[in-house]
């Protein structure tokens, strides 16, 4: 079945419901005025309405996803045949850009709060007029978040787009718009609220993820799949409905792998890497000459006029010849006569003879079967056909399918009321509802206790960090078909792994190899926003000036200086100032990356979260079954069950908003020293000895004796007195300041991480309580509210009776016979497409 096929029979079905619906209230317009009734009636007819509007004007979006500087906004502007989405040679796209088919031509700039940039409506505005103005809020908005953060600019453009002038590209029936969702590569989104912002709209789109050839070389590969999967992960596309494009073929080197033999192997790795159920089309592609050639010939259908201005047109053709003339070449190889008239078209350009409209329609033809557009048309054709229903009709109709259940099953309590013929069972029936209302505020208790035990139980349990714990729970989350239940027990190991390789080292390893802070800032960049990576930058140059003057002692550094000494202490100060705002610099941004990791999670997070959302609706069931609600004929389960599942599909959950406190580990103490402050001089008295001369006489000769006299030496000793120097000593008091060694900073940065992981799984436990305490108490209006319904049907029942019970006994069977018929369209819309 083609779209349009489609379309008719949503919309066929869809009026066909709201005329039985029609009927069926027209019958007894008095029964729709009990207010329980006509509240469940307000709401099928809002969705009835909304989903009427969006079927009678669908629209189909087209978002492109992709890499770094993978040729995203080229791609889109090739697709849709005008320069709009600005083309930047670095990642300087910013917030969303949406591009709407219009015939009028208007550019909106959302108001977002304390924006820098410009805000307002414009209309009239030509091509160059829109691009620059987008080019602007988007440059401006880059520099104003070095500073600080910005939500990003939210830009609407509407303007003719090809695709949706000329139907035959995307197989489009007429009467359905498209959209473009031009969205910045993921090293621009680093902050939790744009995130948060471009995710439910990704999810809704179809996607077409464009690739950089450059970067699927062996060396690059494994890199860019991973970026691709945290692309993909983080936006939350849909895998169902995407298209990958490999850009910039035309980079190609004599030398490289067979384009075919690149590609197949690209498609595995793919799909192994994005958990594929089959291989994914992957589109090999030149943007760059589809872009010149699509914008040559503009906007409208091929078999009309072109309404580009001949200026336009050369300028463009002229890029096209030198920016192409590779691509050109290579094709035209083998064809004298195409390449001549190439040539021929290139002299005319370069002589000022601009081709017509028939020669351009030509030139469009083979930059489409060059550049690879023939063939992603091609492919766009099937894959919408194939995920429209999914795309845009089912979601027109969830809240319609909704409603209609919460509506039925209350206007069947007042039906099966109808049937009661005696008091005696109108008598048990009041009873009955009357005790539940009794018993309804102890049941709730008691099971929603229950659930928050088990919930702090598991949480208390992962707080151990075991792995076999984790394992544990993760087997009975299963056995409990806990569905993506473990990615809530790996998210804190997630966050804290990330969080360790993503930012502290890159930090630690700055200071221990001495880079420059201007590569640290690029470094970050790439994963915290460009304030925070501007900050941290900025002080990491401070600290690591300032620790040079330290000593290394134990992996710490220590300097002190004299109490006394004013301007050293002073210097200490900013010292030790420094380093506390590098530290506070860090927890916030430690803080900003748990906050975008696990909102990049939060699909998964919602998803398991429902499931015990699902766990707790059976047990929530099973009290009512346990009450003995429908044992007679009222279905008040139903009733009270299809209102609460409706409520909750209005409100989802909505992540924690904090998860780390660092604490920084800086010492600064007091010391007294005893030192040597001065010299003085001294006398003491010395006993030495010197030596003196003295005559000895002696007798000489053994037979002749003679007296004879020689000299000699002797010590004689006496007292000196000698001017000595000593050292004077004083305890002097120091200031000591213990800073810690940048190993010991990614330590304590760790240990933080490690001493916040109790209070994260503390948050994550309070929201999913929360939840589970809003599921109680709209369980709890709901039977409230049913309960209400089925006392004031038994109450007028309990008047027919004794009345006017045969003639009120057709009126509601008449009624029955109509619902019936509601139900059957509603029936058929479901079986259609849902």
């Amino acid at each position: 079945m083609d779209i349009k096929s489609k379309l008719n029979i949503a919309q066929t079905l869809l009026n066909q419901l709201g005329n039985a619906l029609s009927n069926l209230v027209n019958t007894g317009s008095d029964v729709f005025e009990d207010p329980t009734l006509k509240s469940r009636l307000k709401d099928f007819h809002t969705a009835y309405n909304e989903a009427r509007q969006r079927l009678e004007n669908p629209s189909l979006c087209i978002a492109t996803l992709g890499t770094t500087s993978s040729g995203k906004s080229t791609i889109v502007n090739a697709l849709m045949g005008r320069r709009i989405a600005p083309i930047e040679a670095g990642e300087m796209s910013g917030g969303i850009l949406k591009l709407k088919h219009s015939d009028k031509h208007q550019l909106t700039i959302e108001k977002t709060p304390d924006a820098p940039w410009e805000t307002g409506e414009w209309i009239g505005l030509n091509d160059e007029e829109i691009y620059n103005r987008i080019q602007q809020a988007m440059h401006t908005y880059h520099e104003a978040r070095k500073k600080k953060e910005y939500i990003a600019p939210q830009i609407t453009s509407y303007v003719p787009l090809f695709p949706a002038c000329d139907s035959n590209l995307s197989g489009l029936p007429e009467g359905v718009s498209i959209e473009f969702l031009d969205l910045p590569g993921l090293k621009s989104v680093q902050d939790r609220t744009n995130l948060a912002i471009i995710q439910p709209q990704v999810g809704k789109a179809f996607s077409l993820v464009a690739l950089d050839y450059m970067q699927v070389d062996e060396q690059h590969r494994q890199r860019l799949l991973e970026e691709l999967k945290r692309v993909v992960e983080y936006l939350q596309g849909r895998t169902d409905s995407m298209i990958f494009i490999l850009n910039r073929v035309d980079q190609r080197g004599s030398d490289d792998l067979p384009l075919n033999e690149r590609l197949e192997k690209l498609k595995l790795e793919i799909q192994t890497t994005l958990n594929l159920p089959k291989l994914p089309d992957v589109i090999p592609f030149n943007a760059r000459l589809l872009y010149y050639a699509q914008c040559a010939w503009g906007t409208t259908p091929l078999n009309t006029p072109s309404t580009v201005t001949s200026e336009t047109r050369q300028q463009l053709l002229n890029c096209l010849f030198r920016d192409c003339a590779t691509v050109i070449k290579e094709n035209v190889t083998g064809d004298r006569n195409l390449k001549n008239w190439f040539r021929q078209l290139e002299d005319n350009l370069e002589d000022g003879i601009i081709p017509d409209d028939y020669q351009m329609r030509r030139i469009l033809f083979y930059a489409l079967r060059w550049s690879g557009g023939e063939a992603l048309w091609n492919c766009i054709r099937i894959r919408l056909q194939e995920s429209f229903s999914e795309l845009v009709i089912l979601p027109a109709l969830l809240d319609v399918f909704n409603s209609f259940d919460a509506f039925k099953d209350a206007l069947n309590i007042l039906i099966e009321t109808s049937k009661i013929n005696n008091q005696e069972q109108v008598k048990a029936e009041r009873e009955k509802v009357t005790q539940v209302r009794q018993d309804l505020e102890k049941n709730l208790k008691k099971i929603n206790g229950d659930f928050k035990k088990e919930v702090k139980k598991i949480i208390e349990a992962l707080k151990t960090d075991e792995p076999k714990v984790i394992e544990q729970l993760k087997k009975e989350a299963q056995a409990k078909k806990r569905e993506g239940f473990s990615h809530i027990f790996d998210a804190v190991s997630f966050v804290e792994g990330d969080l360790t390789t993503s930012l502290i080292a890159p930090v630690r390893d700055a200071f221990q190899n001495n880079q420059s802070a201007y590569e640290l800032e690029d470094n970050l960049g790439e994963i915290i926003t460009s304030a925070l990576a501007k900050d941290i930058a900025k002080q990491y140059d401070n600290v690591s000036r300032r620790i040079q003057k330290f000593a290394v002692v134990s992996d710490d550094l220590h300097r002190k200086v004299r109490a006394d000494d004013s301007k050293a202490i002073q210097e200490l100060e900013h010292d030790e100032r420094y380093v506390r705002l590098l530290y506070h610099t860090m927890r916030q941004a430690i803080t900003a990356r748990a906050e975008f990791s696990l909102q990049g999670k939060a699909k998964q997070f919602e998803d398991a979260l429902q499931s015990l959302v699902n766990e707790q609706l059976k047990r929530l069931k099973i009290s009512l079954s346990q009450q003995e609600l429908s044992s007679v004929n009222l279905d008040l389960e139903s009733a009270v069950m299809s209102y609460l599942h409706n409520q909750l599909t209005q409100n989802l959950p909505t992540l924690p908003e904090k998860f780390f406190e660092i604490p920084d580990n800086i010492e600064q103490r007091n010391t007294t020293e005893n030192e040597i402050v001065d010299t003085e001089e001294y006398e003491e008295k010395v006993k030495k000895a010197k030596y003196e001369k003295y005559q000895e006489s002696y007798q000489s000769g053994s037979c002749f004796k003679s007296t004879k006299t020689r000299t000699k030496t002797r010590p004689v000793e006496y007292i000196e007195t000698v001017t000595k120097t000593r050292d004077i000593y004083e305890d002097i008091e120091y200031i000591e300041l213990l800073l810690p060694s940048s190993n010991t900073m990614a330590k304590q940065w760790s240990e933080g991480i490690e001493k916040g992981k109790e209070q994260l799984w503390d948050l994550l436990c309070d929201w999913i309580i929360s939840r589970l305490d809003y599921v109680s108490n709209i369980f709890g209006e709901s039977i409230i509210d049913i309960t209400n319904l089925a006392e004031r049907a038994l109450a007028e029942q309990a008047r027919i009776i004794d009345h006017e019970f045969e003639e009120k006994k057709q009126f509601w069977e008449s009624i029955e016979v109509k619902e019936e018929k509601v139900i059957e369209s509603i029936k058929q819309l479901e079986k259609e497409f849902k």
